[in-house]
């Protein structure tokens, strides 16, 4: 297998991501919620739990990835940058 054109691939998206403000990519993240499971989904949620964990940070990230809102789903990451 090729590692080039995939880690091109990843630099591209962390270009992007890294290019949206905090709110659009909650938003995007939120969009992919519930969303069937494919393979190019995990790796865009991958992609984005990176960038999550990069602005957050550790201790932060964590709690988010822990936490659960009031209908016990995954809660929108959004909050947890105005901490």
């Amino acid at each position: 297998m090729n590692v080039k054109p995939r880690e091109q691939a990843k630099t591209a998206v962390q270009t992007m991501a890294a290019g949206l403000t905090n709110e659009a990519l909650c938003l995007a993240w939120m969009a992919t919620e519930g969303k069937p499971a494919t393979k190019e989904l995990a790796i865009v949620r991958g992609w984005m739990m990176d960038e999550f964990n990069e602005r957050l940070g550790d201790d932060l990230f964590d709690e988010w990835l822990m936490a659960i809102d009031e209908n016990g789903d995954a809660p929108n990451p959004l909050p947890f940058f105005e901490r």
